[in-house]
């Protein structure tokens, strides 16, 4: 069996860094990578392990110690102030979710190293939901704003993600229309009548076996061409390559193809 190769977004999360981070390690001969038939940059789950097993810097003394340490309070009110703040120097929901996610990524390191207790991980994602949904709800949108429905490949309840892209969906002007856990394939063709988007944004995790989710990518993609629908694809599972829909691999990028689409913009930015 060859290795399991990982994206520069699943790589960032699991070492507590940014994208970027990512890219100029592999520039650097830090990180070693592969490409694969699409032309896109790999890195080994072994160059992983590798630097996990490292010496690793203590977050408590990084730029991650503010968000982890609001992760772990598992205050939804403490931590939604802390991303409107972060929100208004950055400019951008994309870069707050870029250091999220990288935070999510040490508390799992810290959880698998047995500092962290289940119950403490279960506390902070669902403060981050809250968190994100309140900050989302602050967002000022168009009456007729287009609208984007976020959902998962059936049976994947990995979530978090999604609602942070909720904030970046509707800071590019869409509307978001939360589902969560996706339905079933062959119910994908009612569910998108009866809620009519404008664009489709499906995530997958890694644990999700592969032909589960190419049996989806395959229902979603007939399902595109039927309704005239925009398809974006995300999260760490096994998509395939497809020049029908727009995979993307972090937050920045979800925020680069909205930008290129140039959906209506919002009214005001989350205050």
């Amino acid at each position: 069996m060859s290795e399991l190769l990982l994206g520069a977004g699943e790589v960032a999360r699991r070492l507590g860094v940014s994208p970027a981070t990512i890219q100029r390690w592999v520039d650097g001969g830090v990180l070693s990578s592969v490409r694969t038939d699409g032309g896109h940059r790999r890195v080994p789950v072994s160059e992983v392990r590798r630097v996990l097993s490292a010496e690793r810097p203590d977050p408590a003394k990084g730029p991650l110690q503010k968000w982890v340490r609001a992760l772990f309070e598992a205050d939804a009110a403490s931590l939604s102030a802390l991303m409107l703040a972060a929100r208004r120097r950055s400019g951008s929901w994309s870069f707050v979710a870029e250091d999220i996610a990288a935070a999510l990524a040490e508390v799992g390191v810290l959880w698998e190293l047995g500092t962290c207790k289940i119950f403490e991980e279960h506390a902070a994602s669902e403060a981050l939901r809250r968190a994100a949904a309140s900050c989302s709800g602050q967002i000022a949108l168009k009456s007729k704003a287009p609208s984007a429905l976020l959902l998962t490949v059936a049976g994947d309840r990995h979530t978090l993600g999604l609602s942070l892209s909720e904030l970046i969906i509707a800071e590019a002007g869409w509307r978001p229309r939360w589902l969560g856990d996706g339905p079933p394939a062959e119910e994908l063709g009612a569910l998108i009548e009866w809620r009519k988007p404008d664009l489709l944004v499906v995530a997958a995790s890694r644990v999700i076996p592969r032909n589960t989710v190419w049996d989806y990518q395959a229902a979603l993609e007939r399902a595109m061409r039927r309704k005239s629908l925009r398809l974006v694809l995300a999260g760490d599972g096994p998509w395939t390559e497809s020049k029908a829909v727009m995979r993307v691999y972090s937050f920045h990028d979800l925020s680069n193809v909205l930008e290129q689409w140039k959906a209506p913009p919002r009214r005001s930015a989350a205050r």
